[in-house]
């Protein structure tokens, strides 16, 4: 992994960019920590223009978007303009809203349009990929909902969360090697084990918990993944301190 490929997921400081100049502080104290690239969440108080110039003034690329799942599959014409203004190749399907994972009817339909919608963003050159929860680690019969819209949408890239794929119950490894050349963007996030037995694991910075991330990595690189995104829903502070604490150990142990 290069320096070049390290990115910060917005969401981790959403409370602080609810507009142009709160994102133009917080894009150049990520730039100052020392990453290269930010990968951006939704914003209605943002413009496209907007975020691409307080990026290039920074010297920070854009790695991919997060999109609204209803602009994916309903509208994927706008969802490409977007990617197009902000200067960004990827575009991410954050999270199934709507979707009844305890229905195989409902995943396979959430494939299917995730599929036509692929095919559009490569007329256009660029990428549609998934980013994972848990809950697609749940069974329907003996099948994984993931492998369902894997079979599904075989045009759709894949963003791995590795704190997600753990919390559902699965090896992060083992998922970064199977989804191979698909996997266009490895999502950096620790997992936290609670030190009193009945509490529930939680998000931490990278190199806190208890994830390997070196032979994740590795793997990772192996079969081209193009971005390493770290995020953090949840910080015990400051957003800005915990990201900084991931990229010093990014630095430390996982960059060559």
């Amino acid at each position: 992994m290069k320096l070049s490929q390290v990115g910060a997921q917005l969401y981790t400081v959403r409370d602080h960019i609810k507009d142009a100049a709160g994102l133009a502080r917080a894009v150049e104290r990520l730039a100052a920590f020392g990453y290269r690239a930010v990968e951006l969440v939704h914003s209605d108080t943002i413009s496209g223009q907007e975020v691409a110039k307080i990026c290039s003034t920074a010297g920070v690329a854009v790695a991919a978007a997060h999109l609204p799942a209803q602009i994916v599959l309903e509208h994927p014409e706008a969802a490409i303009e977007k990617l197009q203004t902000v200067n960004a190749k990827i575009g991410v399907y954050g999270f199934p809203r709507g979707v009844d994972f305890a229905s195989r009817a409902s995943v396979e339909a959430l494939a299917e349009g995730l599929q036509k919608s692929a095919g559009l963003f490569k007329a256009a050159e660029l990428t549609l990929a998934y980013h994972n929860h848990a809950v697609e680690f749940t069974r329907i019969g003996n099948d994984l909902a993931y492998d369902i819209i894997r079979s599904g949408a075989p045009g759709i890239a894949y963003e791995l969360d590795t704190y997600w794929v753990q919390y559902g119950g699965m090896s992060p490894l083992h998922w970064t090697r199977t989804l191979g050349e698909q996997l266009v963007s490895l999502h950096l996030k620790d997992y936290g084990v609670p030190n009193k037995q009945g509490e529930a694991p939680f998000m931490t910075e990278v190199g806190a918990g208890n994830l390997d991330f070196p032979p994740i990595v590795a793997e990772a690189e192996r079969n081209g993944c193009e971005w390493f995104i770290v995020e953090q829903d949840f910080t015990p502070s400051d957003p800005f301190d915990s990201l900084e604490r991931s990229f010093e150990y990014i630095v430390t142990d996982l960059i060559h």
